[in-house]
């Protein structure tokens, strides 16, 4: 792994990522300055062995988080037939005997959140037809798509080990960048030759590959998913409409262009596609449903929504007015409810920070699982007190918002931001980001490692600059990488 810093310099490069979808490459700096977001010119060259010890490191840490996750779900009382004997609103879970409702998830999302996970497990779901005593028997099993998330990895290239720093599992971002922008930059300035070139089948993935040589096609990420809920689901029509909703109050369109991009992706693949604002997402009160509002006041006019993929993070909107109708919704037992992709359990068991401390109680003492880990514990515990050099996290926390760095005691890097006003953090054994030579000073780079339905599918870098960039935040660069560059 080194970094290159003097690489080729495009001409038009703005104009051609611009075309590409990187639409909000100009960057705004709180004292004015505006920076570029892509770094045209410098780029990370790795090894082949590298790229294999990353995507190993991905494929056995998404195995761990699988079993973490399902760790978190026999700490809540709802997952047992009898925890929800009560019904739907009946209060069982309380921080002393329940993990979700120790980290701040509403009671009443926990059993979707619960069924969600288990989608698809015959074995679990479908002796509830035959309990007399639920007052909502689950039918059999329904299936919850999970299409993509993101490792973000400290490394330091051959000779270190990858060690996880974060998961986003719901709502990742930069995946524009990393799967089309870099992938044209590196067809365009041909410093490698290596049949690999870069780490990078997202696309591919997404949409699905024709069979070459003999060997099966791979349907890709959106038609493996949509074929699985189709035979949980047989009323939907072959190629069912899905939506897609972002949020229009963030500024820079990155929101937008992310959901545009798997929307595409999507499309490409065979379905029909909306792209919807999430204030355009209402609620049928005579049909008990979720709909598409097209303008406002006009629900005469409003669309049902049987799939919708959705940029917004479920901890903000299982807080808001409306939340328990739509997840009173996802347990209609006639399963006509909405499919949300990504389902609720992503951010509920995979997407906080809370998975950091479990997956250290889990695996921490595993020679061989472990090693990607940092040791991890939630702030109140005495194994976190006894820490000098750390990184403080909000459990719900984005973009580096309120984490603090803390080395032998002493704070050389904060970030107050409103995450953690719930006074809900972990803290990780401190693991400062690697430093290479920018033209502008010292850089620090972390990898990106993506997945898409569960599999590793490449890498995107983010960089930031001086001790500023010690944590990724929204203004901190991207930077391509090849394989095995001539350069």
């Amino acid at each position: 792994m080194r970094r290159v810093p003097y690489g080729p310099v495009r001409d038009g490069w703005k104009l051609t990522n611009f075309s590409l979808g990187l639409t909000y490459n100009d960057t705004e700096l709180p004292d004015g300055t505006m920076i570029s977001y892509w770094q045209e010119g410098p780029y990370y060259d790795f090894t082949a062995a590298e790229i294999e010890e990353l995507e190993a490191a991905t494929a056995t840490l998404h195995a761990m988080c699988i079993e973490a996750g399902d760790w978190m779900v026999k700490q809540c009382p709802r997952h047992t037939v009898q925890g929800r004997r009560d019904g739907y609103f009946a209060a069982v879970c309380s921080p002393e005997s329940c993990f979700l409702a120790k980290i701040g998830i509403p009671e009443y999302t926990h059993e979707q959140i619960i069924r969600t996970w288990f989608d698809g497990d015959a074995d679990t779901w479908t002796h509830y037809d035959k309990d007399p005593d639920m007052r909502t028997p689950m039918q059999t099993p329904d299936f919850s798509p999970s299409v993509y998330g993101r490792f973000d990895l400290w490394y330091n290239g051959a000779g270190s080990t990858p060690k996880l720093l974060e998961f986003n599992a719901q709502t990742p971002t930069s995946l524009v960048e990393s799967a089309v922008i870099q992938w044209h930059w590196m067809d365009q300035v041909g410093v490698t030759q290596h049949p690999w070139r870069q780490w990078n089948s997202i696309h591919e993935r997404l949409i699905g590959w024709e069979a070459a040589d003999g060997e099966p096609a791979n349907p890709g990420a959106w038609r493996r998913n949509i074929d699985k809920l189709r035979e949980a689901r047989t009323w939907l029509p072959e190629k069912p409409k899905i939506f897609f909703a972002y949020e229009t109050s963030e500024r820079t369109g990155e929101d937008r262009m992310n959901v545009a991009y798997l929307m595409a992706t999507a499309e490409e693949a065979g379905y029909p596609v909306e792209l919807i604002a999430m204030s355009q997402i209402g609620w049928d009160v005579a049909g008990d449903r979720v709909v598409f509002v097209p303008e406002p006041g006009r629900e005469d006019k409003a669309q049902p929504i049987d799939i919708i993929f959705m940029l917004y993070p479920w901890e903000w909107f299982w807080q808001e007015e409306g939340g328990r109708g739509f997840f009173r919704n996802m347990a209609d037992p006639s399963k006509r409810g909405t499919v949300w992709i990504e389902p609720p359990y992503k951010a509920a068991l995979l997407g906080n920070k809370a998975i950091l401390p479990v997956l250290w109680k889990l695996f921490g003492d595993d020679p061989e699982r472990g090693k990607y880990l940092l040791p991890s514990h939630f702030a109140e515990s005495s194994s976190a007190r006894e820490m000098t050099s750390y990184a403080k996290k909000p459990v719900w926390g984005r973009e580096g918002g309120s984490v603090t760095l803390v080395r032998d005691g002493v704070t050389i890097s904060e970030n107050p931001t409103e995450y953690g006003a719930d006074g809900r953090f972990i803290v990780q054994e401190l693991c400062e980001l690697p430093s290479f030579d920018g033209l502008e000073g010292t850089v620090h780079p972390v990898i990106g490692s993506w997945l898409v339905d569960g599999e590793a599918a490449g890498m995107g870098i983010r960089e930031g600059l001086g001790t500023d960039g010690l944590v990724t935040k929204d203004r901190c660069y991207f930077v391509p990488h090849t394989i095995e560059a001539d350069a």
